[in-house]
């Protein structure tokens, strides 16, 4: 698998294992409608399908004994098993739910590794902390000074700074007093930085990689147009100092 296509995959994986969590949160949560839970279902066994592909290429593809690999990946195979259509077969459907816990369990540790080095890329994570308490902040200021102004609830608030923060702004709430304005103002700055400093690391994440290979493949010694004479000179060099 080339450099590139592995980057293609890891993103691929990465958004499928995305919606499988969120859509194994709504399913238990009861968020899913009624009339949606048959598409639900459906998408849901096809990106199973594709997991359970993507476990069998990597276990025929792995070097070494499969066994190691099987143990190794052991819950990775669980995840996969197809429980689900025996136990809705017995109607079990509490632990059915269990078992969709499980599994996006499972899909977050995949996601582990790879995201935290994105998220200390370029130390992205810092920037992270605070944009995160600007938003909590923010929330807090904007509830204080316009309460049964703009704001009616604390969850007013933080929809206000959270779109505010990412540099929407839907303009269905925008704040009356000055106060109210200086946090706004304080906000977008804050978060148009936060916007730029995401494209930055998301760039440096998939860049860096490919840097790196090219420096690994300029530290061989290219040695196809060296004369079998100088080949066999340079070999007998190498044994002689070898032999000191």
């Amino acid at each position: 698998m080339s450099n590139r296509t592995k980057k293609y995959y890891e993103v691929v994986f990465f958004l499928l294992a995305l919606i499988t969590v969120t859509l194994a949160i709504l399913d238990i949560t009861d968020r899913i409608p009624v009339n949606f839970y048959s598409e639900y279902l459906i998408i849901d066994n096809l990106i199973l399908l594709i997991f359970a592909g993507d476990y069998f290429y990597r276990f025929f593809s792995a070097s070494g004994k499969k066994s190691v690999f099987i143990k190794n990946n052991i819950f990775d195979l669980l995840a996969i098993l197809p429980f689900s259509s025996l136990l809705r077969g017995f109607r079990l459907f509490r632990l059915l739910r269990i078992l969709k816990v499980f599994r996006a369990t499972v899909f977050i540790g995949r996601l582990t590794s790879r995201f935290n080095r994105f998220l200390r890329t370029n130390g992205f994570i810092y920037v992270l902390y605070i944009t995160l308490t600007t938003i909590v902040i923010g929330s807090i200021l904007i509830y204080i000074f316009e309460k049964n102004l703009t704001i009616n609830s604390y969850a007013d608030a933080i929809w206000w700074s959270f779109v505010t923060t990412t540099t929407v702004g839907y303009g269905d709430i925008s704040p009356s007093s000055n106060a109210g304005r200086i946090v706004a103002a304080l906000l977008m700055m804050i978060g148009i930085g936060f916007v730029g400093m995401l494209t930055g690391t998301i760039a440096t994440y998939f860049l860096s990689s490919n840097k790196n290979k090219t420096i690994s493949e300029n530290q061989i010694l290219d040695l196809s147009d060296i004369s079998k004479d100088k080949f066999e000179a340079i070999v007998n060099y190498v044994d002689f100092i070898k032999s000191k």
